[in-house]
This record gives structure tokens, C-alpha cells and sequence, in this order.
């Protein structure tokens, strides 16, 4: 027994734009108003950028822009943790290199 077209449940997935995973939140929903005034105060801030392309909120035109941003971004490892991590070691590793070089060459002077 196939159920009417009216009673068949429209699947909203066909509707997402690019990129998009979540269900597009309502205009009144805080969460959403604060990640687009974020974008608007700060347009490379990655978090911002990964929701309102994820959530779907932006119009077309502007979710395609924030895409390529949003791609750029997850190149780079901006939205992965593990990458963070190494690259905030790397940076510590570096600099207590440089601080034990300068304090063996005040140690010889």
C-alpha cells in the first residue's frame, strides 16, 4: 500500500546546498545570529565560516564564496584537531630551541 504524495515524507536532504550537512536553522534561532554577525564583523573567521556553510544559511551566491573559503580552510587543517595539536608542538619545540641557543651563547660570553 503506497502512501498519498501529500502524506509522503519530503526527504529535505535534496534540498542542501553545497557543503552542507545540517538542517538550515530557523532566521529567529540565536545560534544562527550570532555565526552570520560574526562573519559580517570578521569574514575569515573559520569558525563561522564552517557553520553557516555546514548549516546551510548563507543565500546561494554567498554560501558559494564561503564554500571556497570553507574548502581553503579544511585544506590547511583548520578544522581538524589532531593538526592543531602538532602544529601548536612544532611551535614550542622551535621556540625552546631558540631560547636554549641564546642562553648558550650568553653562557660563553
Amino acid at each position: 500500500m503506497e502512501a498519498s504524495p501529500s502524506k509522503k515524507k519530503r526527504d529535505l536532504r535534496k534540498l542542501f546546498k553545497d557543503g552542507q550537512k545540517h538542517l538550515t536553522p530557523p532566521v529567529a534561532d540565536p545560534t544562527r545570529a550570532f555565526y552570520v554577525s560574526l562573519l559580517q564583523e570578521k569574514p575569515d573567521s573559520a569558525i563561522a565560516i564552517r557553520y553557516c556553510v555546514e548549516h546551510g544559511v548563507m543565500q546561494v551566491e554567498d554560501h558559494k564564496k564561503l564554500l571556497k573559503k570553507y574548502h581553503q580552510l579544511k585544506e590547511k587543517g583548520a578544522f581538524n584537531v589532531s593538526i592543531k595539536i602538532k602544529r601548536t608542538l612544532e611551535k614550542r619545540h622551535k621556540l625552546a630551541a631558540l631560547k636554549k641557543d641564546k642562553k648558550d651563547k650568553k653562557d660563553k660570553k
